[in-house]
C-alpha cells in the first residue's frame, strides 16, 4: 500500500524501490473514510468466508466417511469352519436357540458398542509330554531311548510323564484328540476363545489318570481300543460337566509303552504272550476243522447233545440219557448231516443190515438144531465140534502130518508145496483187506474163540443184550 506525499521544494532523501502493492486503497475525504475501508474489505472477506466453508464441507465429508467406515466395520466375514456369537456390550445378543452365526458376511455392531467373537468349530489337541519320559544321552527314538536306559534311572516327578496302573506298574502314553464345538453360545458364555485347547487339553489329561488306573499294565498296552474309548467317555463327561459345549470326535492313544528300563524285557513277554495267543487260535482252527470234517457245519449242536448226554449220565440221570441220545442219533442220521459221522453212520447202517441177514441165516440153523440139542445136547456139541474140524482140515491151507506113535526119536524135515504157500498168502492178503474195511466181515458179530467153551456156558449177550460180554 502507497500513500501520496504533498509536493514540496525541499524534502527527505528518496528511499529505495519497494515491491509493488497488491492492494492500493484510496481516501479522497475523512467523512467516509470507514465506509470506504468496509467496502475495500469485502473482497478479503469473501475469500475468508469461501475458504472457511470449502473447509467445512471437507470436515462434513471427513466426518460422514469416518461414520460410514466406523459402522462398515462392524461387518465381518466368517470363514468356513468357523462358528462365534455376536455381542453388545459384552453380552450375547441373538433370538434364543439361534444366536451362533452362520459362515458368511456378518453386518453387526461395530467395537467397542458390538463384536463378532469367533472361534475354529473343529480343533485337534496332542498331548506329547504329560505322560511321556525325557530321553537321554542324545537318543530320539523309544528304541534308543530303551536301549540306553538302565533299572537304576530313576522316574523323575516332574520332569518325567508317566501313569500309575491298576497293578502299581508304571506305564506311558501320548494322546491325539479331536473335538467339534456343538454350542458356541455355552463355550463363549464360560470361556474365552484362546483358552478352549487347553481346557479340552487340561480334561484330557485328567480323565487319562483315572483311566490308566482301572487297567493293569499288560491290560493298558495290549488293548487296542478299550483304554481310548473309556479316556474319550470320561474327558467327555468332564467337558460335558464344565459346559463347554464341546464334543470329542476322536480320542486315540497313539503310543504306549512300559518304562524305558523294562521295556526290552516287557518285549519278550509280550512276544511270548503272542506266539502263545498263535498257538491256541491255530489249535482251535484245527479243532474247528475236525469237527467240521467230522460233523459237519452243524457241529455245534451236535457237540452240545454229546456234553448234555455226558452230563445226564454223570448225575445218573439215565431216562435223560436215553432222550438225549435219542435226539442225537436223529440229528445224525438226518439228511443235513455232512462230514465222517455221516459216511461212519452209513457203514454202520450197512453193518447192521449184513448183521441181520446173518443172524437171520443163524436162527434158521439154530431153531433146527434145537429140538437135537434138547434130546441130547453133548452129541450135538460134539457134532458140530467135529464139523469144524473138519471144515479146518478141508481148507487148502491147511496140511496133515502123520508121524508114528512109537518108536524112537524121529527128527522131521517139513517143507509146504509152493500151491500150499501160495494159497496161505492170498489168504492172509484177503484177511488184511477185511480188516482194513472194517468189521463186515461175516460172522463178525460172533464170539470170539476164546469165549467158545464145550460142555461149559461161554460169556455171550442175553436177548435183552443188557449185560454180558461187552456190557460189564
Amino acid at each position: 500500500m502507497s500513500v501520496e506525499q504533498p509536493e514540496s521544494g525541499e524534502g527527505p532523501a528518496p528511499e529505495a524501490p519497494r515491491r509493488g502493492a497488491s492492494a492500493q486503497y484510496s481516501v479522497a475525504a475523512s467523512a467516509g473514510a470507514e465506509a470506504a475501508m468496509r467496502q475495500a474489505m469485502d473482497p478479503a472477506n469473501q475469500s475468508l468466508a469461501e475458504a472457511l466453508r470449502l473447509s467445512y464441507r471437507v470436515l462434513q465429508v471427513a466426518i460422514l466417511a469416518l461414520v460410514v467406515v466406523f459402522l462398515l466395520s462392524g461387518f465381518q466375514q466368517v470363514q468356513e469352519g468357523q462358528t462365534g456369537v455376536k455381542t453388545r456390550f459384552g453380552r450375547i445378543v441373538g433370538a434364543p436357540g439361534d444366536e451362533q452365526v452362520a459362515p458368511g458376511l456378518q453386518p453387526f455392531w461395530p467395537y467397542p458398542v458390538g463384536e463378532i467373537v469367533l472361534l475354529p468349530q473343529r480343533d485337534a489337541v496332542e498331548l506329547n509330554s504329560e505322560f511321556w519320559p525325557r530321553f537321554k544321552g542324545g537318543a530320539t527314538t523309544v528304541e534308543q531311548a530303551a536301549g540306553a536306559a538302565t533299572p537304576d534311572d530313576p522316574i523323575r516327578p516332574g520332569f518325567d510323564g508317566s501313569l500309575i496302573t491298576a497293578d502299581g506298574d508304571l506305564a506311558h502314553a501320548r494322546i491325539a484328540a479331536e473335538y467339534t464345538v456343538d454350542d458356541a453360545v455355552r463355550t463363549l458364555g464360560e470361556f474365552r476363545p484362546d483358552a478352549l485347547r487347553e481346557v479340552v487339553r487340561r480334561a484330557l489329561a485328567r480323565s487319562m489318570v483315572h483311566v490308566a488306573a482301572q487297567y493293569t499294565l499288560a491290560e493298558f498296552l495290549e488293548g487296542r481300543d478299550g483304554p481310548a474309548e473309556t479316556l474319550r467317555e470320561r474327558a467327555q463327561a468332564t467337558l460335558d460337566g464344565m459346559r463347554t459345549g464341546v464334543k470329542l470326535t476322536s480320542v486315540t492313544i497313539p503310543e504306549k509303552i512300559a518304562p524305558l528300563a523294562i521295556r526290552n524285557a516287557y518285549s519278550r513277554v509280550q512276544e511270548a504272550r503272542e506266539n502263545g495267543k498263535l498257538a491256541v487260535e491255530k489249535a482251535q482252527q484245527e479243532a474247528n476243522a475236525t469237527l467240521v470234517g467230522m460233523a459237519g457245519p452243524g457241529w455245534a449242536q451236535v457237540l452240545d447233545l454229546v456234553q448234555r448226554y455226558e452230563s445226564q449220565l454223570t448225575r445218573g440221570e439215565v431216562a435223560g440219557a436215553d432222550a438225549v441220545m435219542a435226539e442225537l442219533g436223529a440229528l445224525l442220521e438226518g439228511g443235513t448231516n455232512v462230514g465222517q459221522t455221516a459216511a461212519i453212520i452209513a457203514r454202520a447202517q450197512a453193518y447192521r443190515t449184513s448183521v441181520r441177514a446173518t443172524l437171520g441165516k443163524e436162527l434158521g440153523r439154530l431153531n433146527g438144531l434145537a429140538p437135537a440139542y434138547r434130546e441130547n445136547p453133548v452129541q450135538l456139541v460134539r457134532k458140530l465140534w467135529l464139523d469144524a474140524v473138519r471144515e479146518v482140515l478141508a481148507s487148502g491151507t491147511t496140511e496133515v502130518l502123520a508121524a508114528p506113535e512109537r518108536g524112537g526119536a524121529v527128527r522131521l524135515g517139513i517143507e509146504s508145496s509152493n500151491e500150499v504157500m501160495q494159497a496161505r498168502r492170498q489168504s492172509e492178503v484177503e484177511r488184511r483187506k477185511a480188516a482194513a474195511n472194517g468189521p463186515m466181515g461175516p460172522n463178525q458179530w460172533q464170539l470170539g474163540s476164546r469165549q467158545i467153551m464145550i460142555d461149559a456156558p461161554g460169556r455171550r449177550l442175553d436177548r435183552g443184550a443188557e449185560k454180558g460180554f461187552g456190557r460189564e
